[in-house]
Formats: structure tokens, sequence, C-alpha cells
């Protein structure tokens, strides 16, 4: 498979990475502070502040793309972490924590093909999300 050159590529090599990074940031920040420190829901919190970070810093550059990479991702991380919040504190219903963990994970791995997309320099968009936030982001930059 030919890669384009980079000249050719839509986005920058550094917008990709970044926003895969953001997409990615459950995987590459949450899940090892998580194995490491044992706390499930705790450490999950850096991960949509990793990604606001990320959408602030292509912001200030005047990167229009991945700025909005970044935060379509800081929106769904701040989901799963919503999800793993209820996954834990949740004794209402039996079966409820087990629909927020499924959620969350269902979530997880959409975050994942979002990052491979991303770092592959095709434009992801989540459903419903990425729509609300292309208009936020157009008016905003």
């Amino acid at each position: 498979m030919n890669e384009p050159e980079s000249e050719d590529a839509p986005f920058s090599k550094v917008e990709r990475l970044g926003g895969a990074i953001a997409h990615g940031s459950t995987l590459l920040i949450g899940i090892p502070l998580t194995v490491f420190l044992h706390e499930f829901p705790l450490f999950l919190a850096p991960c949509p502040l990793a990604a606001y970070m990320i959408s602030r810093s292509f912001r200030r550059r005047r990167m229009a793309w991945g700025s909005f990479q970044a935060m379509q991702a800081t929106v769904v991380q701040g989901f799963i972490l919503l999800m793993a919040v209820g996954m834990i504190y949740t004794s209402v219903a039996p079966r409820l924590p087990l629909v927020f963990g499924l959620a969350g994970f269902l979530a997880f791995l959409y975050t994942l093909w979002g990052a491979l997309d991303t770092l592959l320099g095709y434009d992801f968009r989540y459903f419903y999300v990425g729509d609300l936030l292309n208009k936020v982001s157009d008016a905003n930059l």
C-alpha cells in the first residue's frame, strides 16, 4: 500500500497524531493508570482533560481539523468516564451497572476506531456528536 506524500495529505502529521492520541487517551492514559494504581473510575478522569488540552493547543495554532477531532474525543471520553462512574456507584437496579459497563466498553471500542481513522488521515466523526461539534468548532475558530 502506497502512503501519500506529505504534500498530498490533506491534514498535517501533527494534527493526525494529536487527534489519534486524543481519541485513544483511554487506552494510552486511563487503562495504564487503572492497572498500576487500582482505582477504576478515578483514573479515567485525566482522559477527557488530556483530549481537551490537545484541542486547545490545536485551536491556538489555528488547526481546525485537529482541534475538532480532539474536541470530539473530549466529549466521548467524558461519556466513558460518566459510564464508568455510573457502573461503580449505581446499585438501584441489579442490571443497571451492566448496562453502564457495556455502553462504556462499546464507546471505548468506538474511540479506538476513531484513533485509527484519525491517524490514517480520514475525517472521523462520531454519531450525533460530530455534527454538533462541527458547527460549534466552525463558529469559534
